[in-house]
């Protein structure tokens, strides 16, 4: 069955009027190129050496220690594919590096190139250059050492470490900002029941929250109370008693001992030879006994009387004049202080 031909016009532009519509609702492709985090360290570049062995060393400490820390390097197969396509077999030795190390980046899919040159010897020459795809210069550094007296190795190491610290291999991650949702509409609240009298619908009147009323409260300052010297005063006193006591003691027992000793020559009478022993011992533990109960009664006055002295000076103080006050109100706390 033939359409007519002037159903032609109208069929082409429903067609054009539809097909943005249907570009619209198709997903977006992904990117084929994406950038990523990835590095691409180029086989550094040795300065001054002949030997291949050490060349090849210095190349190996070289990389090892670029590898280090969180960078993540692009495979060196994929490197050495992108170096073999070149001119030259490499990004160092052209004029411009910057720019063979800018389609290094692209080729790979990293973010940035890096080219460490080394320069061994007495005084070793570190430097590296890092290079964005568009083939500009992001970051240029340089770190010499002189020699002291260790391993070329270690002086090598040292360097490198310095400059891998240095240089800016990785671009700063910009967390994207999260949209805050919407906060949810808000819902309205059901009518108030109608009262059974009346019958219609009354509204309960609004509640005023009636701020409650500061709270005073005021209280005086303490009094100063006793310290160590208090205890301290009883117990030196206690032992002054005690020794006063011990004193008393002794000089009693003395003057007994020396009574006893006296008791032979009563009535006018002497001792015989065999009673001198008795009484020189009798009259020698009296001797004795006063002097002990005189230290001790020296001893037993100087601990009375540093316990005086102590529990005298710490008497309690008189009372200050300070007053402290608390105010709770609907708007804070207040805090009122006079100080003494």
């Amino acid at each position: 069955m033939k359409h007519p031909s002037s159903s032609r016009p109208t069929l082409l532009a429903l067609a054009l009027l539809l097909a943005p519509a249907a570009q619209a609702m198709e997903p977006a492709a992904a990117p084929t190129s994406a950038q990523t985090d990835l590095v691409a360290l180029h086989p550094c570049a040795i300065v001054g050496e002949k030997n291949k062995d050490k060349i090849s060393d210095y190349q190996t400490a070289c990389a090892t220690e670029i590898a280090r820390g969180d960078v993540q390097l692009v495979p060196s197969e994929q490197v050495r594919s992108f170096l073999d396509k070149e001119p030259r077999k490499s990004c160092a030795r052209p004029k411009k590096p910057s720019e063979c190390l800018g389609r290094l980046a692209t080729a790979t899919q990293a973010s940035r190139a890096v080219l460490i040159t080394v320069n061994p010897g007495q005084l070793t020459r570190v430097s590296g250059l890092v290079v964005n795809p568009g083939g500009e210069i992001v970051d240029q550094k340089s770190i010499q050492i002189r020699s002291r007296g260790q391993p070329q190795e270690e002086l090598l190491r040292t360097a490198l470490t310095r400059l891998r610290e240095q240089l800016n291999f990785v671009p700063l991650k910009i967390t994207p900002l999260v949209e805050q949702p919407a906060p949810p509409p808000l819902v309205a609240t059901p009518p108030p029941a109608q009262g059974p009298a009346t019958g219609t619908a009354q509204a309960e009147p609004p509640r005023t929250s009636v701020p409650p009323e500061a709270l005073g409260m005021s209280q005086e300052a303490p009094r100063t109370g006793r310290t160590w010297k208090t205890p301290a005063a009883y117990g030196s006193a206690g032992a002054g008693v005690v020794a006063l006591g011990l004193a008393g003691f002794f000089a009693i027992s003395s003057n007994s001992d020396m009574a006893k000793s006296n008791e032979f020559y009563k009535d006018n009478t002497y001792p015989t030879y065999n009673q001198l022993g008795e009484i020189v011992a009798l009259r020698e533990k009296a001797s004795n006994k006063r002097t002990v109960a005189g230290v001790s009664a020296g001893v037993g006055a100087v601990l009375v009387g540093a316990g005086a002295y102590l529990w005298l000076n710490d008497r309690p103080a008189a009372p200050a004049p300070g007053v402290a006050a608390l105010s709770v109100g609907p708007q804070g706390v207040s805090v009122l202080g006079f100080l003494p």
